[in-house]
């Protein structure tokens, strides 16, 4: 007879592991570099069983994997309410959502280039932007180099915004993005889409 698929119970059992997990490796990372850190220091700093850590990842470099593909799903459920009628808000959006979780974005921007997780931070951040913005028909720079400029600026001002421990405020900081990423971008070579994209090219 097949197993009964998990319930409500133990759903909301595995986002409390997989948060304390999370949470454990944010802690220690800023205690030690990442690669010191075992799944046996995780696991007692988390409070949960060792065997447990293995039911849910394969590694640590899983978790952070996991980390990243969360906070993708996080910002996507933000920022798209914005896209049509004032994407200069987005700025704001996103800095509040780094102050309220400080410690994750210090982890994930500060991981070493080997772990993959800056490219892939990237890469989402061209898509979602690629989602609301296009090419103007008289832009000066090709939209992809315009796109990665764009985001790599914008995690550089928010690394900056971390590191000199947020001396403005989230939507101050939404001001600077406009003007200093944001609006020129823009007038170099991107201009907000009429229609959706079409994901079947993507």
């Amino acid at each position: 007879m097949p197993e009964a698929p998990p319930g409500p119970q133990a759903d909301l059992r595995v986002r409390r592991t997989r948060r304390l997990l999370t949470q454990a490796l944010i802690d220690l990372s800023a205690e030690r570099p990442l690669d010191t850190i075992t799944v046996r220091d995780l696991t007692e700093r988390a409070g949960v069983g060792y065997a447990t850590f293995f039911r849910h990842y394969a590694s640590t470099e899983e978790l952070l994997r996991g980390a990243v593909d969360d906070l993708r799903a996080e910002l996507l459920g933000l920022l798209p309410r914005l896209a049509g009628d004032a994407p200069e808000q987005a700025g704001a959006v996103v800095f509040r959502h780094v102050q309220a979780q400080p410690g994750l974005y210090r982890l994930l921007l500060g991981t070493d280039r080997s772990h993959g997780l800056l490219d892939q931070i990237v890469d989402i951040g061209v898509e979602g932007l690629l989602d609301t913005f296009e090419a103007r028909p008289d832009a000066g720079v090709p939209v992809e180099v315009a796109a990665h400029h764009f985001i790599h600026s914008f995690l550089g001002l928010i690394s900056w915004w971390l590191r000199h421990d947020q001396p403005h405020s989230p939507d101050r900081m939404g001001e600077i993005y406009r003007e200093l990423i944001l609006r020129p971008t823009q007038a170099a070579a991107l201009q907000p889409r009429t229609f959706p994209r079409d994901r079947r090219r993507t």
